[in-house]
């Protein structure tokens, strides 16, 4: 009987394709014709794509070192601000971030943008990124990416200092107002911009703003409860799991080679290979120094 009905079904199915095999023969097939330019621009569209995929991967990276180094009870805490601030920092850096970083400022250019935001614009309106022909969508992919970067950075070194309201609020001010302005000031046209100053894959917009607010964070916050007994002597505060530590840096690793290749935003070759090599290179002079 199950034989019976498995044949019946397969008979219905092969009726039921007959009459759309029969209308594919029968209507012309008409071929496109790509320029290329649009092959160029579909090249560096998938390659700055994959690498915002090795960016965002990072904070999986971020997450596994800050888990291995915290202690067993603040676990739950730690994955539950990386999940919160990833959500806020998409979110925040959508409606406004992306907007103040590269948008045109008009006469308040030198400072922040002030169009396009809930990334309403087209190419024009976000003059800071008009040198790559990628679309809008996946350039902003890739900067969120990096603001995402710039804000674990921060809650790195407010591991298990910082009650979880207060860093939501922090990702919001920083997402949304303290990023996007160094980031214009730099990338977006403004006044560092106009002195000629560049940076080409963050190591000042990234990480010397997640650094300056991760410091004021430290300074406000003081050292974890526990470091210090009464005496004042410090105490050593054991992660609880460092081969998750480990992997969270190998995948921090191989993120940086998205973040530096890609922030050429074009499929380059002989660039993205010197740049990647640079990268890794640095990385292992790091781990032996």
């Amino acid at each position: 009987m199950r034989r019976f009905v498995l044949l019946v079904m397969a008979a219905l199915l092969l009726v039921a394709a007959l009459p759309a095999a029969a209308f594919a023969q029968e209507t012309p097939v008409v071929q496109g014709t790509a320029t290329t330019e649009d092959v160029a621009i579909a090249l560096d569209t998938t390659f700055v794509f994959l690498a915002a995929l090795l960016v965002l991967l990072m904070q999986a990276g971020f997450a596994m070192l800050e888990v291995g180094f915290s202690r067993m009870k603040n676990v739950g805490s730690v994955v539950a601000k990386i999940l919160a601030m990833m959500g806020i920092g998409i979110v925040v850096f959508w409606a406004v971030g992306f907007a103040f970083t590269f948008s045109d400022g008009g006469g308040l250019n030198e400072i922040i943008g002030t169009q396009g935001f809930f990334l309403s614009g087209d190419e024009a309106t976000y003059a800071g990124l008009a040198w790559t022909a990628v679309p809008v969508s996946v350039k902003f992919l890739f900067q969120v990416a990096f603001a995402l970067v710039s804000l674990a950075i921060v809650w790195g070194t407010m591991l298990e200092r910082t009650r979880f309201a207060v860093y939501c609020i922090f990702a919001v001010v920083f997402a949304g107002l303290i990023y996007p302005i160094v980031g214009h000031w730099i990338w977006g046209g403004g006044w560092l911009a106009e002195f000629g100053m560049q940076d080409f894959a963050g190591s000042t917009v990234v990480h010397l703003s997640g650094a300056m607010a991760a410091l004021a964070g430290t300074l406000l916050l003081g050292p974890r409860i526990g470091k210090y007994d009464d005496a004042g002597n410090p105490q050593t505060i054991s992660g609880h799991n460092m081969p998750l530590a480990v992997l969270g840096v190998i995948i921090l690793w191989v993120g940086w080679w998205g973040f530096n290749p890609g922030s050429t935003m074009a499929a380059v070759g002989q660039s993205i290979g010197d740049i990647a090599l640079t990268t890794n290179l640095a990385a292992g002079a790091g781990v032996l120094g």
